[in-house]
Protein backbone atom coordinates (compact mmCIF):
# COMPACT_ATOMS: atom_id res chain seq x y z
CA UNK A 1 0.00 0.00 0.00
CA UNK A 2 2.84 2.40 0.79
CA UNK A 3 4.09 2.19 -2.81
CA UNK A 4 0.57 2.96 -4.04
CA UNK A 5 0.42 5.91 -1.64
CA UNK A 6 3.74 7.32 -2.83
CA UNK A 7 2.69 6.94 -6.48
CA UNK A 8 -0.53 8.82 -5.69
CA UNK A 9 1.48 11.63 -4.09
CA UNK A 10 3.59 11.81 -7.25
CA UNK A 11 0.39 12.09 -9.30
CA UNK A 12 -0.81 14.98 -7.13
CA UNK A 13 2.50 16.76 -7.75
CA UNK A 14 2.16 16.32 -11.52
CA UNK A 15 -1.37 17.75 -11.31
CA UNK A 16 0.01 20.83 -9.54
CA UNK A 17 -2.06 20.22 -6.41
CA UNK A 18 0.73 20.34 -3.82
CA UNK A 19 2.58 23.06 -1.94
CA UNK A 20 5.85 21.24 -1.26
CA UNK A 21 8.05 22.04 1.73
CA UNK A 22 7.26 23.48 5.12
CA UNK A 23 7.23 27.17 4.22
CA UNK A 24 5.21 26.62 1.02
CA UNK A 25 2.72 24.50 2.95
CA UNK A 26 2.39 27.15 5.68
CA UNK A 27 1.90 29.87 3.05
CA UNK A 28 -0.83 27.77 1.39
CA UNK A 29 -2.58 27.49 4.76
CA UNK A 30 -2.25 31.23 5.42
CA UNK A 31 -3.75 32.07 2.02
CA UNK A 32 -6.57 29.54 2.59
CA UNK A 33 -5.50 27.35 -0.35
CA UNK A 34 -4.41 24.33 1.70
CA UNK A 35 -7.02 21.61 2.15
CA UNK A 36 -4.79 19.14 4.02
CA UNK A 37 -1.40 19.45 5.74
CA UNK A 38 0.72 16.29 5.44
CA UNK A 39 3.79 15.39 7.50
CA UNK A 40 6.37 12.61 7.26
CA UNK A 41 6.53 10.34 10.29
CA UNK A 42 10.15 11.28 10.97
CA UNK A 43 9.72 15.04 10.52
CA UNK A 44 11.61 17.11 13.07
CA UNK A 45 9.98 18.32 16.27
CA UNK A 46 10.10 21.97 15.16
CA UNK A 47 8.54 21.13 11.79
CA UNK A 48 5.80 19.05 13.41
CA UNK A 49 5.04 21.69 16.02
CA UNK A 50 4.96 24.53 13.52
CA UNK A 51 2.84 22.57 11.01
CA UNK A 52 0.34 21.60 13.70
CA UNK A 53 0.15 25.18 14.98
CA UNK A 54 -0.45 26.60 11.49
CA UNK A 55 -2.99 23.87 10.71
CA UNK A 56 -4.88 24.60 13.92
CA UNK A 57 -4.76 28.38 13.45
CA UNK A 58 -6.11 28.22 9.88
CA UNK A 59 -8.41 25.23 10.51
CA UNK A 60 -6.63 22.92 8.05
CA UNK A 61 -6.77 19.20 8.87
CA UNK A 62 -3.37 17.53 9.17
CA UNK A 63 -2.18 13.94 9.00
CA UNK A 64 1.11 12.11 9.48
CA UNK A 65 1.92 9.56 6.79
CA UNK A 66 3.61 6.23 7.53
CA UNK A 67 6.52 7.29 5.28
CA UNK A 68 9.92 8.77 5.98
CA UNK A 69 11.12 12.15 4.69
CA UNK A 70 13.36 10.34 2.24
CA UNK A 71 10.50 8.22 0.84
CA UNK A 72 8.27 11.28 0.45
CA UNK A 73 11.11 13.16 -1.19
CA UNK A 74 11.65 10.30 -3.63
CA UNK A 75 7.97 10.38 -4.62
CA UNK A 76 8.21 14.15 -5.18
CA UNK A 77 11.50 14.09 -7.08
CA UNK A 78 13.51 15.57 -4.22
CA UNK A 79 16.10 14.33 -1.76
CA UNK A 80 13.68 14.60 1.17
CA UNK A 81 10.44 16.31 2.12
CA UNK A 82 9.08 16.56 5.67
CA UNK A 83 5.87 18.48 4.98
CA UNK A 84 3.56 19.49 2.16
CA UNK A 85 0.03 20.76 1.71
CA UNK A 86 -2.61 19.41 -0.66
CA UNK A 87 -4.46 22.28 -2.36
CA UNK A 88 -7.20 20.26 -4.08
CA UNK A 89 -10.10 18.99 -1.96
CA UNK A 90 -10.70 15.88 -4.09
CA UNK A 91 -7.07 14.80 -3.86
CA UNK A 92 -7.00 15.53 -0.13
CA UNK A 93 -10.11 13.40 0.37
CA UNK A 94 -8.64 10.51 -1.65
CA UNK A 95 -5.37 10.66 0.28
CA UNK A 96 -7.22 10.50 3.62
CA UNK A 97 -9.24 7.52 2.42
CA UNK A 98 -6.08 5.73 1.26
CA UNK A 99 -4.57 6.32 4.72
CA UNK A 100 -7.83 5.27 6.43
CA UNK A 101 -8.24 8.60 8.21
CA UNK A 102 -12.04 8.42 8.28
CA UNK A 103 -12.73 11.42 10.52
CA UNK A 104 -10.62 13.72 8.36
CA UNK A 105 -12.09 12.17 5.21
CA UNK A 106 -15.62 12.92 6.47
CA UNK A 107 -14.78 16.59 7.04
CA UNK A 108 -13.19 16.86 3.60
CA UNK A 109 -16.16 15.10 2.01
CA UNK A 110 -18.50 17.72 3.49
CA UNK A 111 -16.22 20.50 2.24
CA UNK A 112 -16.16 18.99 -1.26
CA UNK A 113 -19.97 18.86 -1.31
CA UNK A 114 -20.12 22.56 -0.33
CA UNK A 115 -17.60 23.47 -3.04
CA UNK A 116 -19.59 21.58 -5.69
CA UNK A 117 -22.83 23.24 -4.59
CA UNK A 118 -21.20 26.69 -4.70
CA UNK A 119 -19.77 26.01 -8.16
CA UNK A 120 -23.16 24.86 -9.47
CA UNK A 121 -24.83 28.01 -8.13
CA UNK A 122 -22.23 30.11 -9.94
CA UNK A 123 -22.89 28.24 -13.20
CA UNK A 124 -26.65 28.62 -12.78
CA UNK A 125 -26.32 32.37 -12.20
CA UNK A 126 -24.12 32.77 -15.28
CA UNK A 127 -26.60 30.86 -17.45
CA UNK A 128 -29.54 32.84 -16.07
CA UNK A 129 -28.00 36.17 -17.03
CA UNK A 130 -27.36 35.10 -20.62
CA UNK A 131 -30.86 33.65 -21.14
CA UNK A 132 -32.43 37.02 -22.00
CA UNK A 133 -34.71 37.08 -18.98
CA UNK A 134 -34.17 40.80 -18.45
CA UNK A 135 -35.37 43.69 -20.60
CA UNK A 136 -33.07 45.94 -22.54
CA UNK A 137 -33.05 49.64 -21.95
CA UNK A 138 -33.70 51.96 -24.86
CA UNK A 139 -36.73 50.23 -26.40
CA UNK A 140 -34.92 48.63 -29.31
Amino acid sequence: MENNLLAFIGLMKKAGSLAIGGENAYDAARTHKARLMVLAQNAGDNTMGQAQAVAKQYQVPHITLPCSKEELGGALGMRECAAFAVTDTGFALSLCRKCQMEETAQALSERLAREKKRKQKKIDRAQGKGAGSHRRKGGI
